[in-house]
C-alpha cells in the first residue's frame, strides 16, 4: 500500500498532466480520478503525458478501493 504523502504527491502529478486535458471533470479526487480511468483515452489518449496519468489514476484508484475493501484508511 502507497504511503499516504506519496499518493498526495501523485495526484499533484496527475494534476500537473491533466491540466490542459480535455475532461468533463476537474481536479483528483476519486471520481474524477475514476472517470479518467474509464473515460479519459477519448480525447486525451495522444497528448503527451497520457500513458503517465492514467498509470497515477489506475494506481490512486486501485488504492482508494482496495483501502475501502479492508476496512483501512488512506
Amino acid at each position: 500500500m502507497a504511503r499516504f504523502t506519496e499518493l498526495l504527491a501523485l495526484r499533484s502529478e496527475f494534476e500537473e498532466i491533466t491540466s490542459g486535458y480535455n475532461m468533463s471533470v476537474s481536479g483528483s479526487d476519486i471520481n474524477s480520478l475514476k472517470w479518467f480511468v474509464e473515460n479519459g483515452h477519448r480525447s486525451n489518449s495522444l497528448r503527451n503525458g497520457y500513458a503517465r496519468a492514467k498509470e497515477i489514476a489506475t494506481i490512486i484508484v486501485g488504492e482508494y478501493y482496495g483501502a475501502k475493501e479492508t476496512g483501512a484508511g488512506l
